[in-house]
This record gives structure tokens, C-alpha cells and sequence, in this order.
């Protein structure tokens, strides 16, 4: 019964949080335009020290931390482009917080393509990263803690979060109706409901892993399909592995294979247990 529990409390967290407004901040830039032909993003790299909120339309590298205490830390506004932080840390309104209510995000990427967040910290948020509608964005060496959500993408498409360390989040990466994500080589630990949960998102691989001391390491609800997880160490957690709740996996078509995991519901899916 705790088992499931902690499953529900998970799935509501995510339903919760998607429904949270935009912050103000977002939603009075023009985050989803696309730049005219005079404003197409250069191909090299600028080093900046951004201001909180500022739209993104080219290549950038922070040249200093960033610190949000009442604001959104930055939205893409182009296609195409990278964002490093070059080490740098974005710090958002609940950075020493114990509530967790803000409604910020610190970086926000909205329908928009082909856009790399690497090399840098995000706490203190809502959302680390939010990727609503956006199409092959790729999340490296990543530093998401102390949010409510590290990575979270909803409405999206062929996303890579990789080379990542995502920790003391109350859900560390969460998908809800999203397509062809790959989540591999991350380190995944204390993040109070889940490590990652998938809802409504299908085609998805989870491999090589490490989640741990979690609620639910790793969760997919009934809605999601053909899903492969395979090859990850998840350990530790309430319950390492949990398959919508228990349904048979031939329910939804996902694969469950080489996983080092004690905890399992159903049980059978772990090389441990």
C-alpha cells in the first residue's frame, strides 16, 4: 500500500506542477517568435552576464553566476543555438527555501528546436529545465538540485539528458506527454517522490543510470508505452523499479532489462530480486 502510495503522490506531483501558470516574467517575453532575417542568431558563441529573464536568440556563455531571487532565470527565444554556462550557476527564488512554491523556471525552452543546455548548475526552481513543445533539445553536464522539478518537458520530442547530475529535487526528471527521450549516464540521488517518472510519454530508452534514495527511483504510469529500460542501477529507493503501479509490462509494451534494482512492482524486472 506505501508502494503505491508514494507512486500516486509521485504521478500528482507531476500533474500538479504542469498545471502551474507561467511565470509573468515568460509570459511578457516574446519567447516564442522567431527572429527575422536581420535577427537570425549568430553561429558564434557570445560571453555574456545575462540579466534574469533576459530571451536568448543566439549561441551565448555566462560569464558569471545568476541570481533570480524574483524572476525566471533565462527563456530561449531562437532555434538553434546553445546555451552554456560555462560552470556558472543559476539561482532561482526557492534556493533556500523549504516550501518549494515558486513558480519560476530557469531555463525555459519554448517551442523551439535544436537547442543545447550544457555545463552549469540550476537550483532553486520550479523547474530546472522546462521544454514545453520543443523538438531534439539535448541537457549535458548538468547540475539540477533544490528545484521542484530538475528537468521537465511536457508536449516535447527527441530529448537527450545526459552526463547530468540531478539531486535533492522533489522529482529529478520528469516527462508528461513526451516523445523519444533518451536519459543515460546520469546520476540521479535524494530526490524526495521520484528519480524519473514518465507519463503519457512513450518511446523513451533509460539506460545506464544511477537512481537512488528516491520514493519511486524510476516510474511509469499505464499511459506510457514501449518504453525500453535497460542497464541502470537503481537502488535504495522506496521502490526501485514501478511499472503503472504494478500492471504486467506486456500491459504497455515496456522493457525492462539488466537492471540492478531490489524493489520491484511488479517484482520480476530487477536483476537483484
Amino acid at each position: 500500500m506505501a508502494y503505491m502510495l508514494a507512486a500516486i503522490i509521485s504521478f500528482s506531483a507531476v500533474a500538479a506542477i504542469t498545471m502551474q501558470p507561467i511565470s509573468l516574467s515568460a509570459q511578457t517575453q516574446p519567447a516564442q517568435q522567431q527572429p527575422t532575417a536581420q535577427q537570425q542568431p549568430s553561429t558564434q558563441p557570445l560571453a555574456i552576464s545575462p540579466s534574469c529573464g533576459q530571451v536568448i536568440t543566439q549561441n551565448v556563455i555566462l560569464t558569471s553566476n545568476l541570481n533570480c531571487a524574483e524572476s525566471d532565470g533565462l527563456i530561449v527565444g531562437a532555434s538553434d543555438i546553445v546555451v552554456d554556462l560555462n560552470g556558472h550557476t543559476i539561482s532561482g527564488p526557492d534556493v533556500d527555501s523549504d516550501t518549494k512554491t515558486s513558480s519560476k523556471v530557469g531555463i525555459m525552452i519554448p517551442n523551439m528546436n535544436n537547442v543545447v543546455v550544457q555545463d552549469g548548475t540550476i537550483e532553486g526552481f520550479q523547474a530546472g529545465v522546462l521544454m514545453t513543445g520543443s523538438q531534439n533539445v539535448e541537457i549535458k553536464g548538468i547540475v539540477a538540485k533544490n528545484n521542484q522539478i530538475g528537468l521537465f518537458s511536457t508536449g516535447a520530442s527527441i530529448l537527450n539528458a545526459h552526463l547530468s547530475i540531478i539531486m535533492n529535487n522533489q522529482i529529478g526528471i520528469a516527462g508528461h506527454s513526451t516523445q523519444q527521450s533518451t536519459i543515460e549516464n546520469n546520476i540521479l540521488f535524494q530526490n524526495t517522490l521520484a528519480g524519473v517518472t514518465l507519463v503519457n510519454s512513450d518511446n523513451s530508452v533509460i539506460t545506464l543510470n544511477s537512481i537512488t534514495e528516491s520514493g519511486n527511483g524510476l516510474y511509469i504510469d499505464n499511459q506510457s508505452n514501449h518504453n525500453n529500460v535497460n542497464f541502470n542501477n537503481v537502488l535504495l529507493n522506496t521502490i526501485d523499479v514501478n511499472n503503472a503501479n504494478g500492471l504486467p509490462v506486456n500491459t504497455n509494451g515496456n522493457t525492462y532489462d539488466q537492471n540492478n534494482c531490489m524493489t520491484a512492482n511488479p517484482s520480476g524486472i530487477c536483476i537483484g530480486k
